[in-house]
């Protein structure tokens, strides 16, 4: 009885210390961050039907910056990202000023972050700097050409993307002949406004009175659809 006894607690140890033993083993598949992790701008956006809502949990969006923060031209915590060429964008505003430079591939755990608007403009709002993180410098978005009679017409679901427009056949407004406040470029019946603020480097650089090209983003006032330019270079 007794060895029967002994013969039985030892067949129970060697049975736990294979179970043990296959259980350190390594995962067997794909290892690293899981893509489902991802949402398209797009279906970020889709998410806004009228009121203030927050993103699911467990995603993040991944964008290049089109937005310019050492112009001047936007609040410090602002940042626009376009997903990539002919993709969606969205405004995103951080909780503090962020260093992040036009061309940078940035991800943003959107994870349960307020979608709302604001004068508006469509805007995850609120996102702390920490949800924010560089992947890699030096990319670009190249600009939908278009024209300002496309831009009116698809001009929500262009918003926050990057545009160059064409066709330009007059550009009035600003602060005597400057692109400092509000610009308007008119094409035939249709016609855009350029908003500059004040404090942009190059607020009180003189507006070209024939350009071929204007090129932007667009960022809507309350009902009033307009574009922002990155630098005066941007026109030509």
């Amino acid at each position: 009885m007794q060895y029967t006894s002994f013969l039985r607690t030892c067949c129970c140890l060697l049975g736990l210390g294979i179970l043990l033993t296959a259980c350190s083993k390594e995962p067997i598949g794909p290892v690293g961050p899981d893509p489902a992790a991802l949402i398209n701008t797009a279906e970020l956006r889709s998410l806004f039907t009228g009121a203030t809502t927050s993103a699911p949990n467990g995603k993040k969006i991944t964008g290049i910056v089109i937005s310019d923060r050492t112009t001047g031209n936007l609040n410090g915590q602002n940042i626009y990202l376009q997903q990539g060429n002919g993709k969606a964008g969205i405004c995103v505003r951080f909780t503090a000023s962020h260093a992040f430079n036009l061309g940078d591939s940035i991800d943003v755990e959107v994870s349960g972050q307020e979608i709302s608007e604001y004068r508006g403009l469509l805007q995850l709002n609120n996102v702390p700097l920490s949800y924010a993180s560089l992947v890699a410098s030096g990319k670009s978005i190249t600009p939908r050409a278009t024209t300002l009679a496309d831009i009116n017409t698809n001009y929500e679901a262009w918003e926050s993307t990057l545009v160059q427009v064409t066709g330009i056949t007059s550009i009035t407004g600003g602060n005597n002949g400057t692109w400092s406040g509000s610009v308007t470029i008119n094409s035939g019946a249709n016609s855009l406004v350029i908003f500059t603020s004040s404090f942009a480097g190059f607020a009180n650089v003189a507006y070209p009175s024939n350009p071929q090209r204007i090129t932007g983003y667009l960022t809507p006032f309350n009902t009033t659809k307009q574009m922002a330019l990155r630098a005066a270079s941007d026109a030509n």
